[in-house]
């Protein structure tokens, strides 16, 4: 059977199976293209909409906007047999938009004497998701008869459901104190 195949032996790469091998290894190869692309256009696009931002406010309407791109994104992803590129590249927009708008908005909302400690919590909150995260997604795996989709993809668009109801939130009490966040600065 295939398990059975190290490609990472020159035995098995080079003389017993080598088509089998240099296809897997272009299809490594190719994934790993495909993945990257939402980490491409948020490296890429996030200082020019952070610029875009800075000129037109709207801060806690972009960060809830970007959560709704993710729920089109994540159920996409569950539910389409298609390429993933498109929605990777809504995905990467999705970060771009909050990025541009997470980072400078502390500043905003803060006492200056407690934008570090502000930035600290938040890297310490990010941190925490980053650590929990993986073990929710294998437990939703295992779960699953070891598949990924649908099921992460829904709980990834559960996640970005509770990030539109806290954007709107956000919204309201921005209103109500004065738009800061969403007002040109």
């Amino acid at each position: 059977t295939s398990s059975n195949v190290d490609c990472t032996d020159t035995f098995w790469s080079k003389f017993c199976t080598f088509d089998y091998c240099k296809a897997q290894q272009t299809a490594t190869e190719k994934s790993g293209r495909i993945m990257s692309i939402s980490y491409f256009f948020s490296a890429t696009f996030s200082p020019i909409f952070g610029y875009l931002v800075d000129k037109i406010g709207r801060r806690a309407i972009i960060a809830s906007f970007a959560s709704v791109l993710l729920i089109g994104v994540h159920l996409s992803l569950a539910m389409l047999t298609s390429s993933p590129v498109f929605p990777l590249v809504g995905q990467g927009l999705a970060y771009t938009f909050f990025a541009s708008v997470i980072w400078p908005s502390v500043p905003l909302t803060v006492s200056e004497n407690l934008v570090g400690t502000a930035f600290g919590t938040i890297v310490a909150i990010q941190n925490i998701g980053l650590a929990v995260f993986p073990m929710v997604i294998a437990y939703i795996y295992t779960l699953s008869d070891d598949h990924y989709i649908p099921n992460v993809e829904y709980f990834f668009v559960a996640c970005a459901i509770c990030g539109t109801i806290v954007g709107i939130l956000l919204n309201i009490f921005d209103r109500r104190n004065g738009s800061i966040l969403n007002k040109v600065q």
